[in-house]
């Protein structure tokens, strides 16, 4: 019997499951107890795409554009009945010109998760609301829409929007905001039908999914929520709150023909009924121009799974420069984006589309990875990473960014991370949430944007901020305009009065520059200084002060060496 025979037959009698997967060909071999993790009548994974769906949305960053040599983690499978299964790994990753190769390892079941503090009673579960999350909404769309194709009756998938979140954070505060949040999650649970599946897909919007037959009645569940909400107060902990409510909704399969799209048109169509004016209900219709557009999007989506596939996303940097000195104080990570041609993707148009599809939470976790890289490799870098609002208001998020600095607080404190003002006022319990954690690891929150929105004293002194950086806009005409200078002004002052660091973004004049310094603003960012960078500005840095040290010890040697020969004519 051969030694991979015996490796299997082993691996196979303790039930435990071993794979090589060499990266570069993008191929997997199992051995052993495969069938336990992906079902006797199912293949197993062949290649990172089948093994990408198999794996719970939620721990895909785990796995996918994790670069570490040692493996040992822990994650969940789709398990062939639906379940979610807990997978134990151990492995190694083997290195070739300094990318990762071959990657092997074994996975075992984790067959009592509770006695590891893994609770399966919170898998795909919305902490604040105990809803089920937007991953699990979206797995649950798709396995509705496969169910529908041997059916004629249809199913419907609506989202309710709050109306002004954002305002009611700010007149009742952030408590409230978050028991107003449960309070509607409590009052749709009483209203849905009980077969209807309901999850919280964004910080101020859910979802229901309506299976056979009841996405017939669409309409008429629509009206039922819009007037209850008209009729009676949120009752909450806090206080009753009055609010009104916008709906979107489409049918499956009819218009919607993936999950994906379900979740992009019923977000279009709240998007419209708060165009008309909010407080109403507007059902999807396609057009010929919405649905080139939604073509685009889902054209520009298979490019962004390409991307996240074979490292398609990288960062530039762009300096941060103290007001005082000039000196670089940090650097902002930007994210870029090429296509399989090599060419680069505006922001303005994939970030967008990452956000509609679901996909931000990947590309922070991405990116937050990148940056975490760069700290390590170079101990006096300092660098400010941009997260979107979809992102911190998942707990999933916080857990993310605990694990990976909790031995490293080395790299947590010269690690800034940036929140929108936009973002940060639609959920602030959240964003507070997060920036408490996130400065005990040793990390600083910065608000980026602030002057967009409309952010209260009593937030900016409850959000744990370190730094708060002025809209670009807000310099627009600054040094012509005396109401921009006014306002600009008091922004300063009211950060120094909270003891928050100031940063000025957008600065391409030396003008601006020079009225800024006057005002004694912290720092600075912008064209004036700098463009953002795919290289690394610090290592060309870091070579030009060590050539320069080098030439600076070559003259002390020829000093040094006509010293000696002085000496020496003078009988020394």
């Amino acid at each position: 019997m051969s030694i991979m025979s015996s490796l299997t037959e082993l691996l196979s009698a303790s039930g435990d499951a071993a794979y090589d997967w060499d990266l570069q060909s993008d191929h997997i071999n199992w051995f052993g107890a495969w069938e336990k993790l992906f079902g006797a009548k199912a293949s197993p994974p062949h290649n990172s795409e089948t093994f990408y769906h198999l794996i719970c949305a939620d721990d895909r960053h785990l796995i996918f554009g994790v670069e570490e040599h040692v493996l040992d983690r822990q994650f969940r499978l789709r398990a062939p009945d639906g379940r979610l299964v807990w997978v134990h790994e151990r492995g190694s990753a083997e290195v070739e010109n300094g990318h990762i190769a071959r990657q092997r390892g074994i996975l075992r079941v984790i067959e009592k998760p509770q006695e590891r503090g893994l609770n399966p009673e919170t898998l795909g579960k919305d902490t604040l609301t105990n809803c089920f999350n937007r991953a699990h909404m979206l797995a649950q769309i798709s396995k509705t829409m496969e169910a529908a194709k041997s059916s004629r009756r249809a199913s419907a998938y609506l989202v309710l929007g709050i109306d002004k979140m954002s305002f009611v954070n700010e007149a009742v505060g952030m408590e409230a905001g978050d028991a107003l949040l449960r309070g509607v999650a409590e009052r749709l649970g009483q209203i849905i039908p009980t077969r209807a599946i309901l999850a919280r897909v964004g910080g101020d919007m859910f979802g229901v999914l309506l299976p056979e037959p009841l996405g017939a009645d669409l309409p008429i569940l629509a009206e039922r929520l819009l007037q209850s909400f008209r009729d009676q107060p949120v009752v909450t902990s806090v206080t009753p709150l009055h609010i009104t409510i916008s709906l979107g909704g489409v049918r499956l399969p009819t218009v919607a023909k993936s999950a994906t799209e379900a979740m992009i048109f019923a977000e279009q169509a709240v998007h419209d009924a708060h165009q008309r004016g909010r407080n109403l209900f507007v059902e999807y219709i396609d057009s010929p121009e919405r649905a080139q557009g939604n073509r685009m999007l889902l054209e520009l989506g298979e490019r962004i799974k390409h991307a996240f596939k074979h490292d398609g996303f990288r960062l530039a940097y762009q300096p941060i420069v103290s007001a005082a000195t000039g000196r670089v104080e940090s650097y902002e990570a930007l994210v870029r984006m090429f296509g399989d041609d090599g060419k680069p993707i505006a922001a303005a148009l994939f970030v967008p589309a990452i956000e509609q599809l679901g996909l931000a939470f990947e590309l922070d976790c991405r990116i937050f990875d990148m940056a975490v890289r760069d700290l390590e490799t170079s101990p006096d870098l300092r660098l400010a990473v941009n997260v979107s609002g979809l992102t911190v208001a998942q707990a999933d998020w916080h857990d993310y960014v605990k694990h990976a600095l909790a031995d490293r607080r080395s790299v947590a404190e010269r690690m800034v991370i940036e929140i929108t003002e936009t973002a940060a006022i639609v959920d602030v319990g959240e964003t507070r949430r997060f920036a408490d954690a996130f400065r005990e690891l040793g990390g600083r929150v910065s608000l980026d944007d602030f002057g967009a929105g409309f952010t209260s004293i009593r937030h900016l002194r409850s959000l744990s901020l370190s730094i708060m950086k002025i809209d670009k806009d807000m310099l627009h005409n600054l040094t012509t305009n005396a109401e921009q200078q006014h306002l600009v002004r008091m922004l300063i002052e009211l950060a120094r009065g909270l003891g928050l660091k100031t940063v000025a973004e957008g600065v391409e004049s030396g003008d601006v520059a020079a009225w800024l310094r006057r005002e004694k603003i912290d720092m600075m960012q912008g064209y004036y200084f700098g463009k953002p960078s795919l290289e690394k500005p610090w290592l060309a840095k870091n070579a030009e002060t060590a050539g320069s040290a080098d030439m600076l010890s070559a003259s002390h040697a020829i000093v040094d060496a006509s010293l000696l020969k002085l000496r020496a004519l003078a009988g020394y």
